[in-house]
Order: C-alpha cells, then structure tokens, then sequence
C-alpha cells in the first residue's frame, strides 16, 4: 500500500507528465493550431499509453476521463484564457506597470493550479486501480524521462546552458515585440546570466526530486526571479516603439480569438 501510494503521488505530482499534459491542451497558441486542440483529447490518451501499461477495463475508463477532461478545459479554462489575454492586450496598449505583472503571474498560476487540481482528480480513481507490476513500469518510465531531460537541462557546459536559456528567452519575447534592439536584447541578456542558479534549481527538482517539497534555497531565488522579471518586463515595455507595442497588443488578442474560438466549440463524450 505504501508504496502504491508513493508511486500515485509521484505520478500525479511528477512536473514532467503534468507539462506534457498542459502542453497537449494548450496547442491553441495560434489559429494554425486550432485543429491540433480539438484533437488534444487523442493525444493524451497516446501520451496516457506511453506511460502507462493498462488492461482494458482501465483503458476505457480513462479514455472516457480524458474526454471529459478536454470537454471541461474547453469550456471552464479557454473562455478564462481569451478574457485574461485581451485583459492583458488593454493594459499591454497603455504600458505595463509592476502592478499589471504582478496581476498576470498571479491569473496565470491560477489558472495552472486549477489546471493541475482537476488534472489530479480526474487521473485518480484510474491510478489506484494500478497493480504492482503496473506501478513499477510507471516508476521505470518516470525515471527515464527524468534522467533523460536532466542531461539535457542541466548540462555540465554552462556555456551550452548560458546559450539555451537565453535563446529561449530571446524567442519567447520576438514571438511577442517582433525584432528587438540592441539595447533590449542586452537587457534580457543580463536578466538571463544574473538568474543562471534559478534556471539550474529549477531543472534539478523538475528531473531530479519532483515528489519532494521545494528547497529554501528554490524559494529564495524563485521569489528574487518574479521579483526581476516583472522589473525587466516594465522596463522593456517602456522601450517598445510603436510598431512593437502594436505587435504585442495584436499577438495577445490573436491569442485571446483563438481561445474564444475554441470555446465555442463541442465535442461529445465518447
């Protein structure tokens, strides 16, 4: 029993699987991608198969799950989602303050949470029917995928880290502003190196502890990073030009049509 219980906490808790899941139905990242949302419900149960080795009965069982599972994001979260992003879009078009950040990051980890709340309820009455045979693939399955993303995250080179975190960030803001200046990229450059032991933390109790509770030290430098990274933001915002604020105005509301779309949308239980 105690370890059946290890092994359920550790695969509803375990970020890995939670993202993978997160990823899968938040495909709606723009209109081309539409078809990939309404679809999401097959993906999961293709991502459910690939870590867990179910007999029939527990394979309906979650299918039907999954299903209303996608039914419920569909119309509880993507209408949240479209109101929070034009929300955002409004403030976007008269500036960013630390105080509309501080309102974002707060709706987002909202959001997340009820994400993952539901997530876990939903997934545990098919869990605890796992056998031991069945917890035990699970474990394997988890500690692979944990191994295999900690090589690749937490690199010894922190060159080759240096580039991959700052790359990432780089495109997660031209995916919004356009081309950036000189002087914004340095900005985010900056923001980056100064954050390096974060990102490390992150990753290592992503892969490497993910049933554990977060170290004092994650907390510490987690707090000093939304505390920087609002900063960088306002700062960045009052360095737009007009074309790059008309930009992130108009990538936030074409985000925000998407959700409103996908809304509207039904797709029946199976």
């Amino acid at each position: 029993m105690i370890a059946r219980r290890h092994a359920f906490e550790k695969t509803v808790v375990c970020p890995r699987f939670l993202l993978l899941a997160i990823g899968a139905l938040a495909l709606a990242s723009c209109s081309a991608t539409r078809l990939a949302y309404d679809n999401a419900d097959t993906v999961l149960r293709f991502m459910a198969s690939s870590y867990l080795d179910l007999d029939a009965a527990q394979s309906d069982d979650l299918t039907l799950r999954i299903v209303r599972f996608h039914q419920w994001h569909r119309s509880n979260e993507l209408p949240a989602y479209a109101a929070l992003l034009r929300s955002a879009g409004e403030r976007a078009a008269r500036g960013i303050t630390t105080e509309d950040f501080a309102w974002g990051l707060a709706n987002v980890r909202l959001r997340y949470r009820g994400f993952a709340a539901k997530a876990a309820e939903d997934a545990a009455p098919v869990l605890a029917t796992l056998a031991p045979a069945q917890l035990a693939a699970l474990e394997r399955k988890l500690a692979e995928d944990n191994e295999k993303y900690a090589k690749k995250f937490l690199s010894p080179d922190d060159k080759e880290r240096r580039r991959g975190q700052l790359k990432r960030m780089l495109e997660r803001f031209r995916d919004f502003a356009g081309d950036l200046s000189p002087d914004q990229e340095a900005r985010i450059e900056r923001f980056a190196l100064d954050h390096e032991r974060h990102v490390v933390l992150r990753f290592a109790e992503m892969f490497t502890r993910p049933e554990l509770r977060r170290s004092e030290e994650f907390i510490r430098e987690d707090k000093r990073w939304d505390e920087d990274l609002g900063q960088l933001i306002v700062d960045l915002d009052r360095s737009l030009s007009p074309k790059q604020r008309a930009q992130v105005v108009r990538r936030l509301s074409d985000y925000a049509e998407d959700f409103a779309v996908l809304a509207g949308k039904r797709k029946e239980a199976a």
